[in-house]
């Protein structure tokens, strides 16, 4: 199941006695978790039946699994960084004989206990383990959130807060900040402490507060490039190496924008409209808006000449051709000549 569906039974009350999370969002993974303790044990005794497991041998998970609750109807019990379900081999017991061994005990799991194996990240999926936890546990899979969960989330945070914000600015501020949830999370308490005595967040204080992700720096330097703003553009891109960026990454990412600047531009002369372009280039609108403008500046084969000096330079630094020192602020510099010739 997906978290949605786990917090809606969550929510109705329905309770398993074996769980799997799963899943690269850890913030919701997290909450989740939190959510169920706090369903299964609660009061003054909620510390003496919640149990916490790292890898266990089957001996020592069963013991925890048969105690009895105190002064309550279930114990929770947390097993995290087990070797059955990761890359890893189990150092102080059979991996086979472990599984044989629980796969025999699922089958009368107490109703007493409520069991769940947290993983960080993804479960491996080979695992003899976890083709058992398919048959016998709810797997709960916290899978990153797509633009739209994204923006839902944000607004939802936002009007806890007492914060109104719009679609595009919720768009803004995970383009700008980054997807991470726990990042997310830090900086809308910021926003709704920078824009105390207001109910609107705008897009103008998701710019003057937010901390910039390493992705947003690399946009605003190709964008600064791009508009023929040279000094900005280098000054941005020496921050960005001093915060130990590759330069060879660097040229990629500049090579992605050229070539999402040239998909624009071909997009344009084909009759498509921003939303359009917004979404074939898996961008924000604004994001859209701002490529279409800078696409505007150049031709066809413009755009193409800049897409094939980043292929090349980078294939010849990682050929061992070209020194990477360097290499980076040539294209640059060829950018900026190009820019310069137009405007004579």
């Amino acid at each position: 199941m997906q978290h949605n569906e786990f917090f809606a039974a969550l929510k109705a009350g329905k309770i398993e006695k074996l769980y799997l999370f799963e899943g690269e969002e850890e913030f919701t993974k997290r909450s989740a978790l939190k959510a169920l303790r706090d369903q299964v044990v609660s009061g003054d005794f909620a510390a003496m039946n919640d149990a916490t497991l790292k890898d266990p041998a089957p001996d020592e998970l069963i013991s925890a699994a048969e105690t009895l609750p105190f002064l309550a109807d279930k114990r929770f019990l947390l097993i995290r960084e087990s070797a059955l379900l990761s890359g890893n081999k189990p150092k102080n017991y059979d991996e086979d004989a472990a599984v044989k061994r629980l796969t025999e005990y699922f089958e009368n799991l107490p109703d007493t206990t409520c069991m769940v194996f947290y993983v960080d990240g993804k479960a491996d999926g080979r695992r003899k383990f976890y083709n058992l936890m398919k048959k016998k546990a709810a797997i709960v899979q916290f899978s990153s959130l797509d633009d739209v969960q994204l923006n839902k989330w944000i607004a939802k945070q936002m009007s806890l807060g007492g914060k109104k914000v719009t679609a595009a600015d919720c768009q803004q501020l995970w383009f700008t900040v980054g997807r991470d949830l726990n990042l997310l999370s830090c900086e809308i308490e910021k926003l709704i402490a920078y824009t105390d005595g207001r109910d609107v967040i705008t897009g103008d204080d998701i710019l003057a507060i937010s901390s910039k992700s390493q992705e947003y720096k690399v946009f605003d330097m190709a964008t600064a490039l791009l508009d023929g703003d040279g000094k900005k553009a280098f000054v941005l891109m020496q921050d960005i190496l001093r915060n130990g960026e590759d330069r060879l990454f660097l040229l990629s990412l500049l090579g992605s924008q050229c070539r999402r600047l040239y998909y624009a531009a071909a997009m344009k002369r084909a009759g498509a409209q921003e939303q359009e372009v917004a979404s074939k280039l898996g961008v924000p609108p604004f994001v859209a808006r701002n490529t279409l403008r800078q696409a505007g500046t150049f031709t066809l084969s413009q755009l193409r000449q800049m897409c094939d000096w980043c292929i090349e330079t980078e294939y010849m630094v990682k050929n061992g051709e070209m020194s990477d020192e360097g290499s980076l602020e040539q294209v640059m510099l060829r950018i900026l000549a190009l820019l310069k010739e137009k405007k004579q």
